[in-house]
């Protein structure tokens, strides 16, 4: 029988060196597996949220731009290619809607506006080489309408309402389904029945080229330019990061001067995470095919026979969020967009662990078919 103070002895012996050495070894395998998951899952979320914002940039900005140049030269329910809009604004920023209500660029270097309206203005300067520039004009989509008929002696116009916003020197495009004028208001309307006046000064004429009635629409003008720029931001390893950015023209000179003196444009960043921007132009041929190619290929440089258009968005990551560098080479319409030092290629990425996808669409133009 065990005396009971060798009993106690026994119960209260520690671990040994080899025992403790054991644990310790197994602990660290387990705390090692577990951080090893821990930063996978990490590195996985990383990347899903990244995927993930990048999918959301890329079908917000073709839905943004493919809404805009789907209603590109609209001026209510007149048949644009059939009817001519009477433009009786000075100073006004087309003197043709069908003409310019599609106009592509290709960036080809720092002096790529020259002659343009863009000449000595932010995107001239601010556009990336390499990528393209679209404008777009046409009648806003909303609109609002008289309150009763116009008469033969009195062409202003009056609305009960004034949903748009017009002020004084806006643009403004009123059109039914036989006719269309653009004018420039000349006071600052406000009241119960709001009354538009078109007075000359800052218009050629004070009448407009018919006498609308109640089914005819009231819409403001809208003239933008769409392009890829810099930021100026940078993320955490200071990659540089690109957007899609809009630019407006405020229509603000009434001056009566000719040409205009004092243009002024509103420039908004829409989407960062937007390399590159290219467009292929679908013009009706002779034979009455389509055939697409970029805006300097354009036959004669007469866009009014582009019926629609193809875009492709390369979109990235804002972080470096894989292990291994891009080295993809990403097909846009017209142009592949191909890793920085690549023979031959006249447009590059950035060879970096960010992630990039290409988008594209093709967008017919409602108011050329």
């Amino acid at each position: 029988m065990m005396k009971p103070y060798l009993a106690l002895s026994y119960r209260n012996q520690g671990l040994s060196m080899v025992e403790l050495l054991v644990a310790l070894a197994i602990s660290s395998i387990l705390l090692l597996g577990i951080s090893t998951i821990f930063l996978d899952s990490r590195k996985t979320d990383r990347l899903g949220v990244s995927l993930s914002r990048i999918q959301e940039t890329g079908r917000f900005a073709i839905n943004f731009l493919a809404k805009d140049i789907r209603m590109a030269g609209y001026q209510g329910c007149a048949d644009p290619e059939a009817l001519e809009i009477s433009i009786i604004a000075k100073n006004a920023p087309t003197a043709n809607l069908f003409a310019t209500s599609l106009r592509g660029f290709e960036v080809d270097d720092a002096t790529w506006a020259n002659g343009l309206e863009f000449d000595n203005t932010d995107i001239e300067t601010d556009a990336l080489i390499g990528s393209d520039v679209i404008s777009i004009q046409g009648a806003s989509v909303a609109d609002t309408q008289l309150t009763g008929n116009m008469l033969p002696n009195n062409a202003n116009i009056q609305i009960t309402t004034n949903p748009m916003g017009f002020v004084k020197n806006d643009i403004v495009i009123i059109a039914d389904c036989e006719s269309a004028d653009m004018f420039r208001i000349t006071n600052n309307p406000s009241g119960g029945n709001i009354t538009l006046t078109h007075a000359g000064g800052t218009n050629t004429q004070s009448k407009l080229s018919s006498v609308y009635t109640t089914d005819a629409s009231i819409m403001s003008f809208e003239s933008v330019v769409y392009y890829v720029a810099n930021t100026g931001r940078t993320n955490a390893q200071g990659d540089a990061i690109n957007a899609l950015y809009r630019q407006t023209d405020l229509l603000i000179d009434a001056d009566p001067a000719d040409p205009p003196t004092n243009i002024e444009f509103l420039k908004e960043e829409l989407v960062e995470g937007v390399d590159s921007m290219q467009i292929l132009y679908g013009e009706r041929l002779a034979n009455g095919n389509i055939h697409y190619v970029p805006a300097d290929e354009i036959v004669g440089a007469d866009m009014t026979t582009v019926e629609s258009i193809r875009l492709g968005l390369l979109i990235s990551s804002i972080e470096r969020v894989q292990e291994a560098d891009d080295n993809l080479s990403y097909e846009l319409p017209g142009e592949t967009i191909a890793p920085v030092g690549t023979a031959g290629a006249t447009v590059t990425h950035a060879i970096d662990q960010r992630i990039r996808r290409d988008f594209s669409a093709t967008i017919n133009l409602r108011n050329r078919l």
